[in-house]
């Protein structure tokens, strides 16, 4: 996948919303960030699942999840990334297939050492905060990543994933806290028990919240916005 960084003025009062193209492919996938991850005290990776294909669905996934955590429209201590390097399947019916989200699975890990090793909060003590979300299928990819080649962040949520590719939150490496939602709300349509148990289910060992009352659209995250947002900011 090829390296870029692209800047662009969003809409919006501040005028300093930056969308930077981290990566790209032909094949059409790609990775996007709300703020440069750098820079940012608190980053989110987040990895969408069925049907995330089109670039400016991406784009303005990063966008809303941002505006949603961050206190401000210039907040530059939060970053978020859109992270689709990996062809998701069109419809629920193709996520039967593991294939996808095993051989993106590498290529996640790989990616979050990265931000570890570019992030300017280094000290120990005082690193940057690094939650994973995988959103439906996408939970699948972080299952795999964390069971196979371990990853090194502080939080993970699995945001409405039928399954985490294991059967336990204890055969996840690197996870840090890990945190899960019904697939019933907001869930993607992967199908259930063909990849293993649930991730909200009582013996995989997750914390599971609570969906609120709220609900915008097909935004997966707005239900449980008051708790991701203490996640990603470490409060919770």
């Amino acid at each position: 996948m090829a390296r870029a960084e692209h800047s662009a003025a969003a809409d919006d009062s501040a005028g300093q919303d930056r969308i930077l193209l981290l990566g790209f492919s032909p094949d059409g996938r790609m990775i996007v960030a709300r703020n440069d991850p750098d820079q940012a005290r608190c980053v989110v990776v987040l990895i969408p699942g069925v049907g995330a294909t089109a670039p400016d669905s991406l784009l303005l996934r990063a966008e809303s999840f941002y505006r949603q955590i961050a206190s401000a429209p210039d907040d530059d201590t939060v970053s978020v990334i859109t992270w689709a390097d990996y062809l998701a399947p069109r419809l629920p019916d193709e996520a039967r297939d593991p294939a996808p989200a095993a051989g993106a699975a590498a290529r996640l890990a790989g990616f979050v050492a990265g931000l570890r090793v570019t992030s300017r909060f280094q000290d120990p003590g005082n690193r940057a905060r690094i939650t994973v979300v995988g959103h439906g299928y996408g939970g699948l990819v972080v299952g795999f990543a964390a069971r196979d080649v371990p990853l090194d962040v502080d939080a993970t949520v699995f945001l409405g994933s039928a399954s985490a590719g294991t059967d336990t939150a204890g055969g996840l490496r690197g996870a840090g806290q890990v945190y899960a939602t019904s697939p019933d709300v907001n869930g993607d349509g992967t199908p259930y028990g063909v990849h293993g148990p649930r991730p909200d289910s009582a013996d995989f060992g997750a914390r599971v919240l609570q969906p609120g009352p709220l609900s915008y659209g097909n935004d997966p995250a707005v239900r449980y916005l008051s708790s991701i947002r203490r996640i990603v900011l470490g409060t919770d």
